[in-house]
């Protein structure tokens, strides 16, 4: 069914993502929904998600339509898949993945040309809080399956939720101790993760406090238990990476006393590296 499907879709992505007369849009979908998390790379990332986005992006489907595939992303099949019972570096996190990073057009069109029922949007907000609390695969690229890069994925669909106007302060301040648990782990961020989190977060602060934003920054400095565990400074690391980012982010903007915050907090974490 993969080789047939990639038959079907490499043809419309070169001809401009244009729908072949005959072909039933929706019959499409449901087959690209079908195959969202195969291992194949060319055809779950560039083939399947590229003609997702653009065909969202050019209003290709209903309001209805969108309402309808976004809520199948986000039930038990999709953005849950096997979340609890999948071993460790199982191919489930694929169909989770690019089924998170689906979100991100449906939500820049609500953007743009609102649909979406207020509590809608919460319950997307929602259904990504518990994703990031449960995933636990954090691989970025995988050799000869392409990108899993969950956290990415996430960012990018958090951004685009925070976005919009029905988040509220107290639901953003839920999220970002969230956020801090998926980065300060003992498991190396190697793809740009962090960067792509820190334009969600850097989103989010603009609906918070200076005292708030403070407040979860300084969550980013570790402490470490033992000077013997080398998982340790795997998070230090992260920790790092983290507020390094979010620093040379800060550049732009009048950000200078939360630059300040970030070099005292860098010259703090310097102390618990163990070289």
């Amino acid at each position: 069914m993969e080789s047939r499907l990639i038959e079907v879709l490499q043809p419309i992505k070169d001809n401009d993502y244009t729908l072949p007369e005959g072909q039933n849009l929706q019959e499409l979908t449901t087959m690209m929904l079908q195959k969202i998390g195969s291992v194949h790379p060319v055809l779950r990332d560039d083939l399947i998600h590229s003609i997702f986005t653009k065909f969202i992006e050019r209003g290709h489907y209903t309001n209805e339509q969108l309402k309808n595939i976004l809520q199948s992303v986000l039930n038990k099949n999709y953005l849950f898949y096997r979340i609890g019972t999948s071993k460790k570096e199982e191919d489930a996190v694929f169909k989770r993945s690019f089924s998170v990073l689906l979100i991100s057009p449906i939500m820049e069109k609500h953007r743009d040309s609102p649909f979406l029922k207020e509590e809608e949007v919460h319950r997307v907000w929602d259904h990504l809080k518990k994703y990031m609390q449960q995933e636990k695969d954090h691989r970025g690229y995988v050799k000869d399956k392409g990108w899993a890069h969950a956290m990415a994925h996430a960012a990018d669909a958090i951004y685009s939720v925070a976005a919009c106007e029905e988040i509220t302060k107290e639901e953003i301040l839920e999220m970002l101790p969230v956020i801090r648990e998926q980065f300060l782990i003992d498991h190396p961020y190697l793809f740009d993760e962090e960067e792509r989190m820190v334009t969600a977060v850097m989103k989010m602060f603009g609906k918070i406090s200076h005292a708030e934003r403070v407040e979860w920054l300084e969550t980013l400095l570790y402490i470490r238990d033992s000077w013997q565990d080398p998982n340790e400074d795997i998070i230090i690391n992260n920790s790092k990476h983290f507020m390094r980012a979010l620093y040379f982010r800060m550049l732009e903007g009048d950000y200078r006393e939360l630059r300040q915050v970030l070099e005292m907090l860098l010259r703090e974490l310097r102390k618990q590296e163990a070289y």
